[in-house]
């Protein structure tokens, strides 16, 4: 028998070769980074031991992210290199030069309150390679002549069966995608405790699995070889083959939605890479769930049977062409998204809700019908494929990826719980908020040092070590065995080196896949855990999952945040019965259910989907007003200190995504403040070579089309532009370049008709790719043709005046998915052009319970996509 002190002997020099490998890491990629990144780690040690001796002279260190990009400044401005011009933290190292700061930060709010100038630069970015997609209809002459068409009508009746029969089919896919996910996972499980848990646990005698002295690190050196093993492959698919497919995927669909092109983001590679990435890393016993990256890979397969071709294969099958736009790819993905949360969670409600609360930015009736559909035939061909696959043909019994059980009996609660319930509610927004700030400060962490692939890589590896690492070892320290019998819910597997006729219940939560331990802590009786099985394996799981997300591997939040919540809510559960013992209808697993709401509401801040989700999973409607409750108290808690764990990923990937409201405080920013002016018009007819030079000397998407152009009169050095005519799309001119849409002579009439090679499918098939000018088949003689715009133009393009405010400008854009506005001068002279980007960049922030409008500046790092 091994000693006791021999255990914690063993355990302390473990965790020692753990903390020390870490803290190597840390340091390796500090060294890697310039002298600069290096002083920045320096600098922070530094100012936290001034803090701690000399509380006279307190340096306060420079807030947000320096990233050695191009900087945008208001004219006549500038950005003083020691100071944050708006928090207006700098270095100090006296108490005077602290009061002259906090004087000046007075005046410099006083300023921002009056609005009397534009705001301050934030050293903060957007990133440049983030273009807008194009939601808004070209109402042009081939759009019109489109309507005049005969049997038009039948054109419009196709088109909207066709719209069904592509839900149907995203909803039939996805499941299939869903469903194969599972099934690996179902083997990646029986190689794991069948074949080297138990395979191993059989070659022990009958005193080595009563003391675990001669398997424990055989057992424990295996588990971690295969799941680093799966995790490395995990990694790898995502460093080197599909970047994108990182992570949940949830955040990169929401920009997708609100109208940011984000390269690849609905990719087939993109969806091979996230479906098995996930199986590998979920498999590979990482604190990671497969829930999540369904709803990325719903949308991706949304995206690509809505187009009816395959552009990495170069495979076009001709079908769906009048889908083949951004506006119609966009209804689809919503309604993708809702067939991937359906699918996960057996919920096509639940997916509905989720589509419409945290990802469609635009909806109408019919688009609800549709995603409503695509999520029930999701839910349907999910639950029939499992249930044939675990031996229950014909029966509709597997309602989905996360089967959460049924409760015995209706969960009915009494009135004097409700307080209890909103004090689980308040510590779930508490630990939310938490789990996102220091996920953040993770996520900034790795954005600086951790950036070479091999390092990435080496942390996936280094997490999936440590998990199993921290399994293994409370399975050793912690004493939890249980009678079998007592849990309904053990197995073979979990018996481990408890005795005969008994099982381990911290087995029970570590060694069981995650929906199967949400399912025991929800299910099982009072006295299946001890309190300190739960204490530690709460922490634990929330360290894990804390590490986890953000890492080089698919995997989403919602089954850890859930796990991790019903631990710590079963908690308050039995401490609940221990006070009121002669309570009736107390029960750990109410409580845990409660938990496991208030922890994933308080890290997404998600309300009505996520009531309807955890509805439908734990099929038990009785307790719906208690989830409400915990949920809405976890999104006002944790709203009061940060934002949702997904808008804070979108802001760290500097993505310009435009959220519901405008920024507060805004009414006196204009448009004139706002506006770009360095736009490039071109005339309704212009020759080949003048477009030629204009494609290849900018990077504009859209040129605005005026009456006539001149030379300026004034001090501007871009030349004066007449009235504005419309606008027109560089893929437009593109495609009347490839088509040679052009003649010799300037004065021909009607240029595309007599040409007869474009029609308007044409124009609405959008292809973001196909942009290569060297590509263009054009001679020198073609280069001196002329070009009619008229007639593919956008002739109607929405406008505003100089001297509308920001909030105007912000809802016309936010509400009907525009990619560009012009602005004009009371005659409609064109004066300069609103992008995505321009408007995104005023952000709104809390400094000293005061709201202050800050401008990020547009980082020019990266090629635009």
């Amino acid at each position: 028998m091994i000693m006791i002190s021999d255990n914690l002997a063993v355990f302390i020099a473990a965790v020692l070769v753990v903390v020390v490998v870490t803290a190597a890491f840390v340091v390796y990629c500090c060294v890697k980074q310039k002298r600069r990144a290096t002083s920045t780690c320096l600098d922070i040690i530094f100012t936290h031991l001034c803090k701690m001796s000399t509380p006279d002279a307190e340096p306060l260190m420079r807030r947000g992210n320096d990233f050695g990009r191009r900087t945008r400044t208001w004219s006549g401005g500038s950005i003083d290199p020691y100071e944050d011009p708006v928090s207006g933290l700098e270095r100090v190292s006296s108490r005077s030069q602290l009061n002259r700061l906090s004087r000046r930060r007075r005046e410099d709010e006083e300023r921002l309150r009056h609005r009397t100038e534009p705001p301050v630069v934030r050293r903060e970015a957007l990133s440049s390679m983030y273009e807008s997609l194009n939601y808004e209809i070209a109402e042009n002459e081939l759009y019109k002549a489109e309507e005049k068409k005969p049997m038009h009508h039948l054109d419009l009746w196709r088109q909207s069966r066709n719209r069904w029969i592509v839900c149907f089919f995203i909803g039939v896919f996805t499941a299939f995608v869903a469903a194969s996910i599972d099934i690996l996972l179902h083997y990646s499980k029986t190689i794991k405790f069948d074949i080297i848990l138990r395979g191993l646990m059989d070659r022990c005698d009958e005193q080595a699995r009563l003391t675990g002295a001669a398997c424990l690190w055989e057992v424990e050196a295996a588990w971690i070889v295969y799941d680093c093993v799966l995790v490395g492959i995990a990694a790898f698919l995502v460093i080197w083959v599909s970047p994108i497919a990182g992570g949940s995927g949830i955040p990169q669909i929401k920009c997708y939605l609100n109208g940011v092109r984000i390269p690849n983001v609905v990719g087939l590679k993109t969806l091979v890479a996230k479906a098995v990435g996930v199986a590998c890393a979920v498999g590979g016993g990482l604190a990671a769930g497969k829930e999540g990256p369904m709803i990325h890979s719903g949308g991706v397969v949304a995206a690509g049977v809505s187009q009816g071709k395959c552009a990495l294969f170069g495979c076009d099958m001709g079908l769906f062409k009048e889908f083949r736009n951004d506006r119609e790819r966009r209804d689809f993905v919503s309604a993708g998204a809702a067939a991937g949360v359906a699918a996960a969670f057996g919920a096509p409600i639940g997916g509905t809700l989720f589509s419409l609360e945290e990802g469609a930015s635009f909806w109408n009736q019919n688009l609800t019908w549709r995603m409503f559909f695509s999520a029930m035939i999701s839910s349907f061909t999910v639950n029939w494929i499992l249930s044939w696959f675990n031996g229950k043909s014909g029966w509709l019994s597997w309602t989905g990826l996360a089967n959460f059980g049924v409760f015995e009996k209706r969960q009915e609660y009494n009135v004097w719980e409700v307080p209890f319930f909103l004090m689980i509610g308040i510590l779930g927004g508490i630990s939310g908020a938490l789990f996102n700030y220091l996920n953040t400060k993770l996520a900034e962490f790795r954005k600086k040092y951790v950036s070479n692939p091999w390092q990435r890589l080496f942390e996936a590896l280094l997490v999936a070590a440590v998990s199993a690492f921290l399994a293994f070892a409370t399975l050793y320290i912690v004493d939890d065995c249980k009678p079998i019998g007592i849990s309904p819910n053990h197995t073979q597997v979990t018996q481990l080196w408890c005795k005969k006729n008994e099982y381990s219940a911290v087995a029970d939560l570590f060694f069981s896949m995650p929906e199967e331990s949400v399912k025991n802590l929800l299910h099982s009786p009072i006295n299946s855990y001890r309190t300190v099985t739960l204490i530690v394996f709460a922490i634990e799981y929330f360290v894990l999952t804390l590490w986890t997300f953000g890492l080089a591997v698919p995997g989403g939040i919602f089954i850890p945040a859930l796990l991790t919540g019903a631990a710590w809510g079963r908690l308050i559960g039995i401490a609940i019965e221990e006070i009121f013992p002669n309570a009736t209808g107390i029960s750990p697993g109410k409580y845990a259910l409660a938990g496991a709401a208030a922890q994933l509401g308080g890290i997404v801040r998600m309300t009505i989907s996520l009531t309807a989700i955890i509805i439908e999973a734990t099929k038990d409607i009785t307790f719906g007003l208690p989830i409400m409750l915990v949920l809405m108290i976890a999104k006002w808690v944790g709203d009061m200190f940060n934002e949702g764990i997904y808008d804070t990923l979108i802001d760290l990937a500097e993505v310009p995504v435009l959220g519901w409201h405008p920024p507060k405080m805004s009414r006196n920013i204009l448009a004139e403040k706002v506006m770009r002016s360095d736009v490039i018009a071109v005339e309704p007819r212009i020759r080949v070579n003048r477009l030629l030079q204009i494609l290849s000397t900018t990077k504009h998407h859209g040129f605005p089309v005026v009456d006539r152009i001149e030379e300026s009169t004034t001090n501007r050095e871009l030349p004066d532009y007449g009235h504005v005519k419309g606008i027109i799309l560089r893929e437009q001119i593109m495609k009347l370049l490839r088509n040679r849409v052009f003649t010799p002579d300037m004065d021909s009439p009607d240029t595309l008709a007599r040409q007869g090679s474009i029609i308007l499918a044409d124009f609405l098939e959008e292809n973001h790719d196909d942009m290569d000018l060297k590509s263009l088949p054009l001679t020198y003689e073609d280069e001196q043709c002329w070009v009619d715009l008229t007639p593919v133009m956008h002739p109607h393009p929405l406008r505003v005046t100089l001297n509308a405010s920001l909030p105007f400008v912000y809802r016309i854009f936010r509400g009907l998915g525009l990619r560009y506005l012009l602005v004009v001068n009371d005659e409609n002279k064109l004066r300069g052009i609103i992008t995505r980007k321009d408007v995104a960049r005023f952000k709104e922030r809390r400094h000293n319970n005061e709201y202050v409008i800050e401008e990020l500046y547009i980082a020019e790092d990266q090629n635009p996509a």
